[in-house]
């Protein structure tokens, strides 16, 4: 009997250890990105929806056990984390909920019935990308349900369940409730003990979610894939500025912040605020570049100018960050101006140190540190390897050891101008203790010539370190992240473009780390005069994706099986086999057969389906782009970023048949090459776009006269074009009084055309479309508005800024009808919204004041 124990007690053991592999999966497969939804901020059709088992539902016995990792930065609203409906159509879920006195919780609830759970949360957790693990175990024998969160088990008993369970299991919006809240998951693996599925939530693009497997298992409404925010720069704001000003990022309170002669302009990185504050006194430097660095020892900002103004001045100020007020620090100056040099202080911040830069006609390569006693830059010498003049280069922060490192650049050996320049790609740790220089690499880039902006920054590991790259001498470039290896300089391109226009020497960008938020942002300062910028502020999330895995996961062509999953198979068959020679009796002899009743029938068939979107050879131009098979598949998985523009150019020039000529083709979708050197690269593109529409029936690409065309059946459905058709109709001398635009309201509340699409290019495009559409849906808001329909006004204005942001028309009717539905107050606090955001993106204040749209007089019918 005591053999017989420890025979069951080893195969509890083995069965527990195998479960355990299985729930790790998604370790193994990499580090998951995640999906984020659209929340309550959203309209209701574009709130995100993630049902876990679209088909094939599978049957979970005795336990029903979930495991993810959940983000969430809501302080505003109810939502639901999950909701899961039994066999019997009960409905249980996860919801969340941030009260007025400031204290979040998580609530597992038997819907419409009570509340069974209530797990209390932090503030400190709510943050974006802050992952919180979340286990459930549903024990359908015991009726228990427990959830492991934050180190503690919090359960309840006496739910009823059956001892089986064949669940529809949905993430935010689902069949009972659309409250959404702000969140992301991620890692989510579901089971029973003996079965489980994993899901990394890693996807690019698509609605489509694979399993550790590569099999398709769940559907995504509406979804945002994190692990796009890591590879494509996200815009955050931008400004106009007709002075010099200066821009610089203070990490305590993780505001970018700009500064001009008498005012502050501040962005809160974490919030998303802008706002503006008066300094208590001017800046007593003259501006000429507005050059600066943080000490965040002082909690000072020193700006500086190493040319002197033709008046004698003070070259060197303070802005003390606390109180706002400049102080002047000293007159000294270089005597000639450092155009793209680095600034950069010793360990203790106390030695501020100036390296480099073009001034004169010469490269440099002079070290100056700032001598506060005699007021003066005083030139270093260091000794060891010799660093070629150069400006361009990007330095480090010192470290821990007091060294510093320098990175590439543009110059030559002799500093000459007159004998021409030479990339450097090479790095140097500058020690500034013992003042001496030692070469660590160069290297020799196979691609086209490149510079570092002015920051780099190193890894926590000191195995890495990133720099932002890019061609400066074209006037219309583009920024990518890079990320070096320290020791051999071997690397990597880890983000998508910026689109940057570099057409004066004063042009200046920043990359800078926030690591409270955990991303890369840059500031890019571009001047059209030398007193003329715009600033614009960028955001990437960390950590970056390489752009061979982004290429790679954009290829239609299915990925091979990952290592892991041979090792993990090996290790499970071990275990398994192992288990089966100790203990050789089966718990079941045959297992049950999976059931379903009319019920459970009914409630695994896929829900939030929108009709005109399950179209057989159907092309969506509006909104997000996405493409549908002749079986109604969706195919937009299968475009990669060239072949989706190359689909679209030509799309759009075949609706009366004119077509695309093959070199208009390569200057729009390669406009750095010569036409020459794509052909082949056009040839391959073309290729591919062939086989992805093969499988479209009444789309041919034809070739005739050097052009391009598509030739379109009429069994091909584009919501463009039948949008764009009804807009000629209704504006058209015969146009019939009973069409209306709103009978494609479907259709137009998708988004603008092509709204993802950043492509300058469609920027025409886009606007003839705009101006096309608003004068035949702007009367139908008032005409809606009039009627007393007021949620319907509200749809469509929402619908119409959403396209068109600063539309006055739309805003009036949408504040009117929101102080109809909701309040003045509610009104007005929209109207504030709306009014910060028109002078951030803008420039200047929105002219109308609220009361003259929202008045008593105005809202009369």
């Amino acid at each position: 009997m005591v053999k017989k124990s420890k025979v069951l007690l080893l195969n509890l053991k083995l069965y527990k250890i195998v479960f355990l592999f299985i729930m790790l999966l998604p370790a193994f497969k990499g580090k998951a990105q995640g999906l984020m939804f659209n929340s309550n901020d959203s309209l209701l059709g574009e709130r995100t929806s993630y049902t876990v088992f679209n088909t094939d539902v599978p049957t979970f016995y005795d336990h029903l056990r979930m495991s993810f990792d959940l983000s969430l930065w809501d302080n505003d609203h109810l939502g639901y984390v999950f909701n899961i409906i039994d066999n019997k159509n009960n409905s249980y879920s996860l919801t969340y909920i941030f009260n007025y006195k400031g204290s979040p919780t998580l609530n597992f609830n038997i819907d419409s019935k009570s509340n069974k759970i209530k797990i209390p949360l932090s503030l400190a957790q709510l943050k974006k990308r802050h992952w919180i693990n979340i286990k459930v175990d549903i024990d359908l024998i015991t009726n228990t349900v427990g959830f492991y969160v934050n180190g503690k088990w919090y359960k309840a008993t006496d739910f009823g369940f059956d001892s089986k369970i064949t669940p529809i299991i949905t993430f935010g919006k689902n069949p009972h409730y659309s409250d959404v809240p702000k969140m992301a998951i991620k890692n989510l693996t579901v089971g029973d003990g003996n079965k489980s599925y994993a899901f990394a939530l890693n996807e690019w693009s698509g609605k489509n979610v694979y399993d550790s497997h590569d099999e398709i298992r769940g559907h995504v409404e509406n979804p945002v894939w994190l692990i796009n925010g890591s590879y494509f720069w996200e815009k955050r704001a931008n400004f106009s500025f007709n002075e010099v000003a200066g821009i610089n990022f203070n990490a305590r309170d993780q505001t970018v912040f700009i500064f001009k002669s008498d005012s502050l302009v501040l962005y809160d990185m974490k919030n998303g605020i802008i706002s503006a504050r008066a300094l208590q006194n001017k800046i007593p430097i003259p501006l000429l570049l507005g050059k600066s660095i943080i000490n965040t020892k002082e909690n000072k900002c020193y700006a500086y100018e190493v040319l002197r103004a033709a008046k004698p001045s003070p070259c060197i100020a303070s802005l003390d960050l606390s109180t706002l007020k400049w102080n002047v620090v000293g007159h000294a100056n270089i005597q000639e101006q450092r155009h793209h040099h680095n600034i950069f202080y010793d360990k203790d911040q106390d030695g501020l140190y100036l390296f480099g830069g073009y001034g004169s006609f010469a490269y440099h390569n002079d070290f100056f540190k700032y001598n506060k006693q005699t007021d003066n830059w005083d030139k270093t010498i260091f000794t060891g390897d010799r660093i070629s003049p150069r400006f361009f280069s990007a330095c480090s922060q010192a470290n821990g050891n007091n060294e510093v490192y320098i990175f590439g650049g543009y110059g030559n050996q002799s500093g000459n101008q007159i004998v021409g320049g030479k990339h450097f790609y090479d790095l140097y740790k500058v020690n500034l203790t013992n003042h001496t220089i030692k070469k660590c690499w160069e290297i020799k880039p196979n691609e086209e010539d490149f510079v570092p902006t002015n920051n780099l920054f190193i890894s926590k590991d000191k195995k890495y370190f990133y720099a932002l790259c890019y061609p400066h001498e074209k006037p219309k470039t583009q920024l990518r992240l890079y990320k070096f290896s320290v020791k051999d300089g071997s690397y990597q391109v880890v983000s998508g473009t910026i689109p940057v226009t570099s057409e004066r020497i004063e042009s200046d960008i920043n990359l800078f780390f926030n690591p409270a938020q955990e991303e890369f942002f840059c500031t890019i300062q571009e001047f059209t005069t030398p007193s003329n910028s715009t600033i614009r502020i960028l955001a990437l999330e960390f950590p970056p994706v390489s752009q061979q895995d982004y290429e790679r996961s954009q290829q239609a062509t299915a990925p091979a099986p990952p290592v892991y999953r041979y090792v993990i198979t090996g290790i499970l068959a071990t275990l398994l086999i192992a288990g089966t020679l100790i203990y050789l009796k089966r718990r079941k002899t045959n297992e049950p057969t999976q059931q379903y009743d009319e019920e459970g029938a009914a409630a695994i068939v896929p829900v939030n389906k929108k009709e005109d979107e399950k179209k057989a050879n159907a092309v969506y131009l509006l909104g997000e782009f996405t493409v549908y098979d002749k079986n109604s598949r969706d195919i937009t998985y299968l475009f990669s970023p060239k072949i989706k523009q190359l689909f679209i150019l030509v799309l759009l020039n075949s609706k009366d048949e004119s077509g695309v000529v093959s070199k208009k083709i390569s200057t729009t979708l390669w406009p750095d090459k010569d036409v020459v050197k794509t052909k082949n690269i056009k040839g391959v593109t073309i290729n591919h776009l062939r086989n992805i529409i093969a499988d479209i029936e009444g789309i041919e690409l034809t070739f005739l006269n050097d052009t391009y065309c598509f030739k379109l059946g009429d069994n091909v459905f584009c919501d463009y074009f039948t949008v764009t058709d009804a807009i000629k109709l209704m504006s058209s001398a015969d146009k019939s009084a009973e069409l209306s635009i709103l009978n494609y309201f479907d259709l137009i509340a998708r988004g603008g055309l092509l709204q993802h699409i950043p492509e300058t290019w469609l920027d025409d495009i886009k606007l003839v479309y705009e101006e096309a559409l608003m004068p035949v849906i702007l009367p139908e808001i008032k005409r809606i508005y009039e009627s007393g329909d007021f949620r319907k006004a509200l749809e469509i204005a929402r619908v119409v800024l959403n396209i068109d942001p600063f539309n006055d028309v739309a805003l009036k009717y949408k504040l009117k009808a929101l102080r109809r539905i909701k309040g003045i107050e509610y009104a007005r606090k929209v109207y504030e919204e709306f009014i910060a955001e028109y002078e951030k993106s803008l420039g200047i204040e929105y002219p109308v004041p609220f009361d003259k749209i929202c008045s008593n007089k105005t809202d009369q019918r």
